[in-house]
């Protein structure tokens, strides 16, 4: 009887011949450095690590983790989860020293060349590149010329705080430098977010391996950034800008900021005032000492760059020329991206250098020289072709993938537009090992390492990001085209300390219990996040109330209650004409139809599913605000989103879900939040809304036919969570008054009206910017909302000879008393209205 073979991870592994790979040497042998962890892999077995891979998932997901990719019909970023495979890329610490000399002495060629280039030009002057590269570049920004030499803290210190540089390990088994990333890099907090999953996924191994912190390289990173603010006596003020949500890699940069401690911020976020950038905070305009960025240099002022830029400051480059504010990396970095300087960079090294490049440039030519240009067209199957640009809508090809009318059309543009491009040589890369169900097997990589400013020099991530294609013939191994990635793991000679960004002890921290100041925007987002929580929340209450009479009717009398609660629905969801049309009777014998459709669908303006997906983004736009218990809530609601529901049950299921999120929502913002300017936001959102949800309710069940029905106040008590209390209170004797009055006037009620209108006037208080003997125009609001409401009582409206009647008018009212309270909050804390100054004088 043939037994068979036991699971070894390295059985189905075969290495490409003649091809350097990472894992195996010539002879077929495990490498020293990835004995141990292939050992203790192998020790896992696969059923373990099948589990480990699902907490590895599970774990991405939970935290958030994503990368927004784009589709070439639509403008509309697509949210993809992080994908992570187990196993690391491993260096010993003796090869990762070369690296790490050749990027140090990468980083301080490119800033020798950021100044030259914006100031004396010698670069030209030279001749150690065309000028035409430089002159014709949309990348060479004009408008920062000088600013290198006019700034003194630039004169003395790096110009170039961070940048990221991306390499290949070729078939030889040496690495080679692909390209640089200087204007706005991404990929450190991804790189940050693999190594904490990896840590908590295999504990001891990680331990035991003793692999090199990268902490390190973030309080470098911070520490540089603090410096770079210059200022004395006091915090600086360091906001990261991003471009919003939309941007492929938004989730780091609300990782980023929150990790360093920055304040997250848009374009819309910041003024210039005299100068001076200022951040549009709820407390007021508050300086801006340091904006570490996120978007790249074109965007970034569109009064002297990108006119129609929505993503940038306007006034900004006047301000950094003015010495305000400091910009990392400086605008005008892109120009070092530019791909026609690759073939250039050896002899750029020696010029400001003296010395050779430690770390090769990948063979490169630009075809707008005659002598590249031809000995590239000799042999064009040997090269990869890229624009010159990064901006370039144009996708990289290879001869080998072209045929036809796409080669003869690309020969064209060759032909007509040589200066456009780069041909750069396709070096057979090393092979990685990639795990899989089946054990390893081999892909291709690239290795984005980190580098950044550290006071007397430049300090390298030991580590980085790996990005890994999943076939061999991949050759373009990029996040947009679906690469995984991989954790770099630099072996350390012996136990590595624990390094935090926790403050050294040397360091004196002032004690403070004020926020660092809330943006406009930030606070507005927490207003609507409330807002959709709360109507979310008590649309799905009224949804499973109805589905609830739906499937208990048990008496002829009680029909004209359940047609009222679905009438309901119709009416807080806006759906018309749905249970309020002419068609209504057919829909009222089988209503799951509408119900469902209600529910589930995303597209319907109004419906639960379409508040849902409301509130989930504007917690993207809060992200860094919230905790990662929220965030998983969050996740969870987007979850249920995609629950399929196909019956009552699975109906009333999805809404139980949907109700307890919320819940749990509502629980964790109450008890965890600090009591900040944006807490009292996110709490006047919420009791707003609560208010105006109770007054359309009661308006909905007020109108219809059979108001008076027992099972018509059975139904509001349930929506609004009260009936345990008003049974036990009233003994269940239901009558009009007395449900109002616990619905209305009783304060000790959490969803009564009164309630609600209570902490409304409480956080108003607390709203920041408040001088005593001066009335605002948001406590007017409120003033004249409480005084409406405390013109009556219960008494007073079941007094007069039409009790339904007036109180549908009081109701209204109120209404219109809360969209003005709204409104007046709206003005006063979340818009901003910039100073305008007239050009000319009208008179020609």
């Amino acid at each position: 009887m043939m037994t068979q073979d036991p699971y070894v991870l390295t059985n189905n592994y075969r290495p490409l011949p003649g091809v350097y790979d990472e894992l195996m040497d010539e002879d077929g042998n495990v490498r020293k450095k990835y004995k141990f962890i292939v050992k203790s892999f192998q020790e896992l077995g696969p059923g373990e690590l099948i589990n480990r891979r699902r907490d590895a998932d599970r774990i991405l997901r939970e935290n958030g983790v994503t990368y927004n990719t784009y589709q070439s019909n639509s403008p509309e970023a697509k949210e993809r989860p992080w994908n992570l495979d187990l196993f690391p890329l491993v260096m010993e610490s003796d090869e990762w020293r070369l690296l790490e000399r050749g990027l140090n002495q990468r980083a301080d060629l490119l800033d020798s060349f950021l100044r030259d280039i914006y100031s004396k030009r010698r670069v030209l002057f030279e001749k150690k590149i065309p000028a035409e590269i430089l002159m014709n570049s949309s990348s060479f920004l004009r408008a920062c010329d000088g600013m290198y030499e006019s700034n003194h803290f630039l004169a003395k210190n790096p110009a170039l705080l961070f940048f990221v540089c991306d390499m290949i390990r070729g078939a030889d088994g040496n690495f080679y430098v692909l390209n640089d990333r200087v204007q706005a890099p991404s990929g450190s907090g991804y790189s940050l977010e693999n190594r904490i999953v990896l840590s908590r996924i295999f504990p001891s191994m990680y331990r035991d391996a003793m692999v090199h912190r990268v902490a390190v390289y973030f309080r470098s990173l911070r520490k540089s950034l603090n410096q770079l603010a210059g200022v004395s006596g006091r915090e600086p003020v360091v906001v990261l800008l991003t471009p919003g949500p939309g941007n492929e890699t938004y989730f780091e940069h609300a990782y980023l900021s929150g990790y360093l401690g920055y304040t997250l911020v848009q374009g819309e976020d910041l003024t210039v005032r005299k100068n001076k950038v200022y951040m549009k905070t709820v407390e007021g305009l508050q300086q801006v000492d340091l904006i570490l960025r996120r978007v790249d240099d074109l965007f970034m002022d569109p009064l002297e760059l990108k006119g129609d830029s929505l993503l940038g400051v306007p006034g900004l480059l006047e301000s950094i020329r003015s010495g305000n504010v400091k910009i990392a990396n400086p605008i005008g970095s892109s120009f070092l991206e530019n791909r026609a300087l690759l073939p250039f960079y050896n002899d750029l090294c020696k010029f400001y250098l003296g010395e050779d490049l430690i770390l090769p440039m990948a063979p490169t030519y630009w075809l707008g020289n005659k002598q590249h240009e031809s000995l590239v067209m000799q042999s064009p199957e040997k090269y990869v072709f890229k624009t010159v640009s990064r901006d370039d809508e144009e996708e990289p090809v290879t001869f080998l993938e072209l045929s036809g009318e796409r080669k003869d059309n690309f020969l064209t543009k060759l032909k007509h537009t040589p200066k456009r491009f780069i041909a750069q040589e396709m070096i057979a890369s090393a092979t990685v090992p990639v795990l899989s169900e089946n054990g390893f097997r081999p892909g291709r990589a690239i290795m984005r390492t980190f580098v950044t400013s550290s006071g007397n020099g430049y300090q390298t991530m030991a580590g980085g990001l790996v990005r890994v294609s999943q076939s061999l013939d991949d050759f373009f191994v990029t996040s947009q085209r679906g690469a995984w990635s991989k954790d770099l793991w630099v072996l350390a000679s012996e136990m590595q300390k624990e390094e935090t960004l926790l403050v050294p002890k040397s360091d004196q921290v002032s004690i403070s219990r004020k926020s660092s100041g809330v943006p406009s925007r930030v606070a507005d987002s927490l207003f609507w996040l409330a807002r959709y929580m709360e109507r979310s929340e008590n649309q799905a209450r009224i949804f499973r109330e109805a589905t609830f009479k739906v499937l208990q009717i048990e008496e002829n009398y009680e029909k004209e209650a359940i047609f009222n609660v679905l009438r309901l629905v119709t009416h807080v969801t806006n759906s018309f004409p749905g249970f309020l049309g002419d068609d209504a009777e057919d829909l009222f014998v089988q209503p799951f139809g509408e119900l469902q459709k209600l529910a589930s669908d995303k597209s319907i303006v109004g419906g639960l599913a379409f508040n849902i997906k409301s509130l989930v983004q504007a917690s993207k736009s809060v992200r860094d605000r919230l905790s990662e218990d929220m965030k998983k809530n969050m996740l969870n609601l987007e979850d249920n989103l995609a629950q399929q529901i196909q019956t009552y049950d699975s109906l009333i299921d999805f809404l139980h879900k949907v109700i307890l999120n919320l819940s749990s929502l509502t629980g964790l913002s109450f008890e965890n939040m600090s009591r900040e300017a944006g807490w009292y936001f996110l709490e006047l959102g919420r009791r707003l809304e609560r208010s105006v949800n109770l007054i359309i309710t009661l308006q909905g069940m007020i109108r219809w036919e059979g108001y008076d029905n027992k099972s018509s106040f059975e139904n509001l008590l349930s929506i609004n969570d009260i009936r345990i209390t008003y049974n036990r209170r009233y003994r269940g004797r239901i009558d009009q008054e007395s449900v109002l009055d616990i619905l209305l006037f009783d304060t000790t009620n959490p969803r009564s009206l009164a309630y609600q209108l209570e902490q409304i006037n409480l956080c108003l208080k607390y709203l920041p910017g408040k001088e005593e003997k001066q009335t605002y125009s948001e406590d007017r609001a409120a003033l004249q909302l409480y005084t409406e409401f405390k013109m009556k009582d219960i008494s007073i409206l079941f007094g007069s000879a039409e009790p339904l009647t007036n109180i549908t008018v009081w109701l209204e009212e109120l209404h219109k008393h809360l969209r003005h309270l709204s409104d007046a909050i709206t003005v006063r804390y979340f818009s901003y209205a910039e100073e305008q100054t007239r050009i000319g004088d009208g008179n020609g």
